[in-house]
């Protein structure tokens, strides 16, 4: 939260300015700045379906909570964001990861202006099938609330969404410059897998059975290698992971105050980013702080 405390001591010495930086007016100018700085949060899957709509939960006990945060991201109390890894690799079907991702290939194409000059170029192909009806949805009603995608690490071999209208990424000037960004996002990214959780999961796991079978290719490649419904969930759940670390890096790079989960890590079958010691961590060198949609609540309604 020390970044959301920097802006509004910036906006409250603002107004002291403004005021012809007359002194007296030290708290008031403070608690106005605050009630015009939004929490900048970044949703998870679990938590952003929730937020952006409440209805689709009658039966939660928590479905007030839901809507309380609904209207505070329809007034702006709150800004929110989610990782593109929401469309490619959480939009991907449990069942059709380890086909889509093992179609991964990389295609070139050489072009030639003149003899001395020669342009190649790399594209990413993979064989995805159209969104889920329901992930469109979902990203949907969260633009119709102002809540704005991330982009997440770059990484060879990976899709990224193409945004041609502007109206689903946060600018990246929200926080800093886009290098500054960027280098912010390859190093939690890069600490993260150093752990071994988060993309390392899944580049591990595509690896292993790329080896089991003797193939030399792309390890997102191996992924399609599954012999039964035991590596079929090993898949699954090795995506979601990936998205699980690739968010918090992008949240991370954005520079954003909190990061909203109701995912503690405890439903993983190995190690994942989200568990308790890796939470501490993450907090403690990092400075990503963690809550659920109930602290949320309570931090915006009081």
């Amino acid at each position: 939260m020390a970044g959301r405390k920097q802006r509004i001591a910036e906006r409250a010495y603002g107004f002291w300015e403004a005021e012809g930086r007359r002194h007296g007016n030290d708290w008031a100018h403070w608690f106005r700045a605050e009630a015009e700085t939004p929490l900048r949060v970044t949703f998870d899957t679990n938590a952003l379906d929730k937020v952006a709509r409440p209805d689709r939960f009658p039966k939660d006990p928590e479905q007030p909570i839901y809507y309380k945060l609904h209207e505070a991201l329809r007034t702006g109390r709150i800004r929110g964001y989610f990782s593109e890894t929401l469309i490619t690799l959480e939009g991907i079907q449990n069942k059709d990861r380890p086909e889509v991702l093992g179609s991964t290939r990389l295609e070139s194409n050489m072009s030639s202006t003149r003899p001395s000059n020669i342009t190649l170029n790399l594209t990413v192909k993979q064989d995805r099938k159209p969104l889920h009806p329901e992930v469109s949805r979902r990203v949907q009603a969260a633009l119709e609330v102002g809540i704005r995608g991330l982009r997440a690490p770059p990484r060879v071999g990976s899709t990224r969404v193409v945004d041609d209208e502007g109206r689903l990424f946060e600018s990246d000037t929200v926080a800093m410059d886009l290098s500054g960004r960027v280098d912010r996002v390859v190093l939690i990214a890069n600490a993260i897998s150093a752990r071994r959780v988060g993309f390392a999961i899944a580049q591990a796991l595509g690896l292993k059975l790329s080896r089991r079978d003797d193939a030399h290719e792309l390890w997102q490649q191996g992924l399609s290698r599954t012999r039964d419904i035991h590596e079929e969930r090993q898949v699954e759940r090795a995506v979601g992971e990936w998205a699980d670390g690739d968010s918090i890096a992008s949240h991370y790079g954005y520079e954003l105050d909190l990061f909203c989960t109701g995912d503690c890590g405890k439903s993983a079958a190995g190690p994942s980013v989200l568990n308790p010691s890796n939470r501490k961590w993450l907090s403690e060198d990092f400075g990503v702080q963690f809550v659920t949609l109930a602290d949320l609540a309570t931090m915006v309604t009081g």
